[in-house]
């Protein structure tokens, strides 16, 4: 070997046996799982109290779990609920919606998820970034609703559950994907849902925990006049979502300007009124910006006139006038909410859907909701249907008998639970520490749950002597 390989290969031999002393830096780690949103960048975002379910379930806690131990600690935003999971119930039921939505709530929930989950795009799942400035009222839904097809469909081909900020709006009452309304209320147990659930994973009854998915029914599609509202709705959502990932915030504060020019161009607040099914006093209010429309409105008086919503903020006034009055074309927007029943005199649709109650495809339901949900009353149905309402009305108290024993069952077996944990962690089991330690503290005042403390109480101690 040369002296120029050997004095190559000896630096070449001490970098290949140096020894690595510099210190390595680790990239910052978040608190909470990085879990990606579903359909981020498109219409059918996920909302961001469907984003914590979610986020909890794939930890295997409860929602409120996940929230009280690692959220509340974190938020610096309005409510405060304390250090229990019990305090945040009434809150998941009632006011969780809001999360959703926009303002100082929704801003502060967004913002403090993604500092725990190290996100920048959390603030996404909120309707914040497109509707500040918008009001509250007329806005979002105060409980979820959900399409049982879609739940089915995406159980069956392995997808996950969710739900779609788009179900929390008021003006969306339809799935597009399987032409059915969106229910509001579980079949079993005719509750609403809590934004914020306590044990239950996505798609399951958060009151009953009964699974909320079914076949779509031909029965129950919408009509297409109400379809295409639906579908305009899904645009305009569409729109304003795109709208601010171009330009940022929307000018909502120039509103009134342009429902003061499409007031002047049909020709006053009563045949605007007339043309929207708008109570014509509100177009005063808003002209005079004494009161800003709520969502629900603007869409109803946006669909009357062919325009969007975003026309209302952007397009000049007098070019908007123009447009109104070159077109004189209008339509009159569908009853916002649920598609119109099935008439009185269609017994046979009636007939179908009682037969599918008996059969246990729906329900068990009371008679109530069941002739609500056919839109007649109950002295009607039973009329017609006297044989098959005496059966559903028995089906439903069977139901309800059976539910209430299994429920006490489960709370009796908690106790049952909490004690023995107890005992081996060598506390004494009295009512008030079994208490501090169940799911609900109150399950230990039913007489049966404290039938099974006095039995395992009597048990530990035969046990001990």
């Amino acid at each position: 070997m040369d002296a120029l390989t050997t004095n190559i290969a000896a630096p070449q031999r001490a970098r290949r046996h140096q020894v690595i002393t510099e210190e390595v830096k680790m990239p910052p780690r978040s608190k909470l799982y990085c879990l990606n949103p579903l359909g981020l960048g498109t219409v059918e975002v996920e909302s961001l109290t469907s984003y914590i379910n979610r986020l909890a379930w794939t930890y295997r806690v409860s929602s409120w779990v996940l929230v009280v131990q690692e959220l509340l600690p974190c938020y610096n935003g309005p409510y405060s609920f304390g250090s229990s999971p019990h305090q945040l119930g009434g809150f998941g039921r009632t006011r969780a919606m809001r999360l959703n939505g926009t303002g100082e709530v929704a801003r502060e929930w967004a913002k403090t998820l993604e500092q725990l989950t190290m996100r920048s795009d959390l603030h996404s799942l909120t309707a914040d970034p497109w509707a500040s400035g918008l009001p509250h009222w007329g806005f979002l839904r105060s409980a979820p609703a959900w399409c049982p097809a879609c739940y089915q469909q995406w159980q069956e081909q392995g997808q996950p559950l969710y739900q779609p900020l788009l179900w929390t709006l008021q003006a969306v009452t339809v799935c597009l994907h399987h032409r059915q309304p969106l229910i509001e209320q579980c079949p079993f147990c005719q509750k609403n849902q809590s934004a914020i659930g306590a044990k239950t994973a996505p798609g399951y009854c958060t009151q009953c925990a009964v699974w909320l998915g079914s076949k779509p029914r031909s029965e129950q599609s919408c009509e297409e006049d109400f379809l295409a509202w639906q579908r305009w709705t899904k645009q305009v959502v569409e729109e304003l979502i795109l709208a601010h990932s171009m330009f940022g915030l929307l000018p909502w504060h120039l509103l009134p300007i342009g429902i003061n020019a499409c007031v002047e161009a049909v020709g006053g607040t009563r045949q605007l009124g007339r043309i929207a099914g708008v109570p014509n006093v509100l177009f005063s209010t808003w002209r005079k910006q004494k009161r800003t429309p709520s969502f629900t409105y603007l869409l109803k008086v946006s669909y009357a006139l062919n325009l969007s919503p975003l026309q209302f903020v952007t397009v000049e006034p007098e070019r908007l006038k123009d447009t109104l009055r070159a077109r004189m074309v209008y339509r009159f927007p569908p009853r916002v909410g649920l598609p119109a029943p099935a008439s009185k005199g269609d017994l046979d649709s009636m007939q179908v859907f009682l037969q599918t109650i008996l059969e246990g495809e729906v329900g068990p339901l009371p008679l109530r909701h069941v002739a609500h949900q056919l839109g007649v009353g109950e002295k009607f149905l039973a009329g017609r249907f006297p044989h098959e309402c005496a059966q559903i009305t028995a089906q439903y108290q069977t139901s309800r008998t059976e539910q209430a024993k299994q429920r006490v069952m489960k709370e009796c077996d908690e106790v049952q639970q909490v004690m023995y944990a107890l005992h081996e962690q060598g506390t004494t089991p009295t009512l008030a520490s079994v208490a501090a330690r169940l799911s609900n503290p109150h399950i230990i005042r039913r007489p049966e749950a404290q039938a099974r403390w006095r039995a395992i109480q009597h048990t530990l101690k035969n046990t001990q002597e």
